[in-house]
């Protein structure tokens, strides 16, 4: 996946979450590079 820049106001990401849903996203996203 390319690192791209988009924007000079970074989305503010929320993840809500039940069970080990939460948990996945968040780490999938830490593991991805994603900032916001």
């Amino acid at each position: 996946m390319a690192k791209t820049s988009f924007s000079p106001n970074p989305a503010k990401i929320k993840v809500i979450g039940l069970g080990g849903g939460g948990c996945n996203a968040i780490t999938r996203m830490v593991r991805e590079e994603i900032q916001g």
